[in-house]
Parts: structure tokens; C-alpha cells; sequence
């Protein structure tokens, strides 16, 4: 079904293409980093420490987090001004407009959770960032659960790992001291 030139969704789609884009990057950076150097004649990057590479790349990650915070503050703030501005009182046609940027604004702000998610998968399962997704949208579909809620509860599993793994790798080095 195609969209009407005024509708937001194409440019939605665009920005998610470009974040994946900017995060395909971010990965092959990472695995470049991780491999070790290949010294080439007159190659300067190659007798670069891998410290200095993985440096830049948190440097890099680290202002995309800050680009994105203030995104998202603005975004909070304009959503903010249209639910005061929905509260008193306005015609229909208005607010179901407003509510189509509103529900853009979600998906803005659960991009990040859904791209850290990715990348965990992408890790585990030694796969590209399309497979990864796909693992996550079809793991979400089955459990009938929002793509967001799932990706996010992943970040937070590894984030966190469970008390019970720590005590069980402790009690083996306890007892060779015995």
C-alpha cells in the first residue's frame, strides 16, 4: 500500500535505514578493531595500538549518544507541549494528526534499545544486522510481545546478569583453596 507524499512514514523509514546504516559501520569498525593489524608498506593504521582504535570508535559512539540525548530531549519536550495542547480541548482531525507524530516520536525513542539488541544478537550469533532483526521480530511475534519490550529486556539481561551465575563461579574457586 503506498503512502501519500505527506505522510511521515517514508521519512521514518529512511531515518531507521540511516541509523542502520551508521550502526553497520560502527559494527565493522568494532571487528576491524578487533582483528589484529596487518602491517602494509606505508600503512600508518596498521601500526596504530588497538587501544587507540577502539578509543576513537567509543569517542564516536559516545557523541552519537549525545547527538541522540538531545534529540530526544527536544522530541520529550514537543510531545510535552502537545499533550497540553490536546488538553485543552481541540477538533479531532488535529489531534489524529498530532497522534501520528507522537507515535513517530515512540519510535524514535526506542530506536536506540532496538539497535543495542541487535548488536547483541549480532554478537552471539555471529550475524549481520538483518538477521539479527529478523531473529528479534520473529522472537517477539511468538512471544506476542512489542519489538521494543522484548529488545529492551535483552540489553537488560546481559546488562545484568543473573546473581545465581556470579555465586556458581565463585564456589568453584572457594574450593580449590580447600
Amino acid at each position: 500500500m503506498e503512502r501519500e507524499s505527506g505522510d511521515s512514514e517514508p521519512t521514518a523509514r529512511s531515518s531507521v535505514e540511516a541509523a542502520r546504516l551508521k550502526f553497520g559501520v560502527q559494527a565493522r569498525r568494532f571487528e576491524q578493531a578487533k582483528a589484529p593489524p596487518q602491517a602494509v608498506a606505508g600503512d600508518v593504521a596498521a601500526s596504530r595500538p588497538r587501544w587507540e582504535t577502539l578509543h576513537e570508535a567509543l569517542e564516536a559512539a559516545q557523541a552519537e549518544n549525545r547527538a541522540q540525548a538531545q534529540r530526544f530531549r527536544e522530541a520529550r519536550a514537543q510531545l510535552q507541549a502537545i499533550v497540553a495542547w490536546i488538553e485543552t480541548g481541540r477538533p479531532q482531525q488535529e489531534v489524529l494528526r498530532e497522534s501520528a507524530f507522537a507515535r513517530m516520536q515512540a519510535r524514535l525513542e526506542s530506536l536506540p534499545v532496538i539497535e543495542q539488541a541487535k548488536g547483541i544478537l549480532m554478537a552471539q550469533q555471529q550475524c549481520g544486522p538483518e538477521e539479527a532483526f529478523g531473529l528479534l521480530r520473529r522472537a517477539s511475534q511468538r512471544a506476542n510481545v512489542k519489538l521494543h519490550v522484548l529488545a529492551a529486556q535483552i540489553v537488560d539481561q546481559v546488562a545484568s546478569p543473573p546473581a545465581d551465575t556470579s555465586a556458581q563461579l565463585s564456589q568453584p574457586a572457594a574450593n580449590k583453596h580447600r
